[in-house]
């Protein structure tokens, strides 16, 4: 039974390495439920140096909970239906977003497996949304527990309307709504609330007009994205990435030209999302 893990603090706010670990390897539950701390804990946790293939990286993650399809539109591996290629060539997500909070149901996290990473370039960036709430302030952050946001993306909702819906929690996606989540969720494992709104997917908040609405997320994205809520991390073949998609913004770094990098994700299924004001 492993006793410890070493774990590497990366920053003070988010992020950490755990080393000395082999992912293929069958892990016990005791060693299962220490790295679940520490992905409580840091938000974020990176095992560098695995060699996964697809079969391996969902078993690994099927440990954490249950597993989505790959994505509600995009397609899904050829291997399993449940890792969804990232291909530079045509996908890149250079935006700060939190996966998939148009669902009702957003994703619990994700972990990301880097195939081929460019030689130089091609960072993550995740931001702490816990830390950020906890820093706004006295006045703001009780405005932020009352409020509902309005969470949509209308790109994907033209393709599903075009026929292009994927499978997403057993149900094919037909159609496209927007979808009301609070601007403070209260985590379902720690209690703890953070902000839960990204510039990506939310597009307003209810009972605001546009130019208010929008002047009030504008205020918390610059907030939320400030350099000491931040962990940076630089890609290496078969590195591995686990994150809190419930209390974490991600942004993918596109500054390497025309090198390849391909990604594999699996996102583990997660719950309504509930804030600290009910009704």
């Amino acid at each position: 039974m492993t006793t410890e893990l070493d774990v590497r603090p990366l920053t003070p706010a988010i992020g950490a390495e755990i080393h000395g670990i082999d992912l293929r390897d069958p892990l016990d539950d005791d060693t299962i439920a220490m790295i679940r701390a520490a992905w409580l804990r840091h938000l974020v946790v990176f095992f560098p140096d695995q060699r996964l293939d697809e079969h391996q990286q969902v078993a690994f993650a099927s440990r954490f909970g249950t597993l989505t399809e790959a994505h509600p539109v995009e397609p899904a591996s050829d291997v399993d239906p449940r890792v969804l290629p990232i291909d530079s060539r045509k996908d890149r997500v250079d935006f700060w977003h939190t996966d998939v909070t148009y669902m009702a149901r957003p994703p619990m996290g994700s972990m990301l497996l880097g195939m081929t990473v460019p030689e130089v370039g091609g960072d993550t960036m995740w931001v702490n949304t816990r830390l950020a709430y906890e820093t706004l302030a006295e006045p703001l952050r009780d405005l932020c527990d009352r409020l509902v946001a309005i969470h949509y993306d209308p790109h994907y909702a033209q393709v599903i309307a075009d026929g292009g819906g994927m499978w997403w929690e057993g149900e094919h996606v037909e159609r496209l709504l927007p979808v009301a989540h609070p601007v403070v969720r209260v985590h379902p494992e720690t209690g703890e609330r953070n902000l839960f709104v990204n510039p990506q997917f939310t597009v307003g908040l209810s009972g605001f007009d546009g130019p208010q609405g929008n002047g009030l997320l504008k205020l918390l994205y610059d907030h939320m994205i400030q350099p000491q809520f931040l962990v940076r991390y630089r890609w290496r073949a078969g590195a591995l990435a686990f994150w809190d998609n419930r209390t974490t913004m991600h942004y993918g770094v596109y500054d390497y030209g025309e090198s390849p990098r391909l990604m594999h994700r699996v996102t583990l299924a997660g719950d309504r999302p509930a804030g600290p004001v009910s009704g």
